[in-house]
């Protein structure tokens, strides 16, 4: 049954971690699939990453979870995002989002 089923081209995106490694150019810098590693392999935290965390925590009123449905406010703004504010799918109730970590997280929870 699997022998008609013909192999997928290669990702040219993930094709760019493999020129990365074939590149001999020592100043070269990985930026491909949202990784930034330097060159011993590590994953440095960037100073705007660090300014950013300070803002967080600087008014962050709480360390509580979410509830199990998640953000009330960020699921009604995908909805209008995807359907359109006021759109008869959201005004009947016959939507549902789920929150998901990113990146393919999401793709195993689907």
């Amino acid at each position: 049954m699997l022998q008609s089923i013909q192999p997928a081209p290669a990702d040219p995106i993930l094709g760019l971690t493999e020129a990365f490694r074939a590149d001999p150019n020592p100043q070269k810098i990985n930026l491909s699939v949202g990784v930034y590693q330097d060159a011993t392999g590590k994953t440095p935290v960037l100073e705007s990453i660090r300014e950013a965390g300070q803002r967080v925590l600087a008014r962050q009123q709480s360390k509580s979870y979410l509830p199990i449905d998640g953000s009330p406010a960020y699921t009604k703004a995908v909805g209008e995002l995807v359907f359109g504010a006021g759109h008869e799918v959201l005004t009947s109730g016959r939507s549902a989002t789920s929150h998901t970590p990113g990146g393919t997280g999401a793709l195993r929870v689907a």
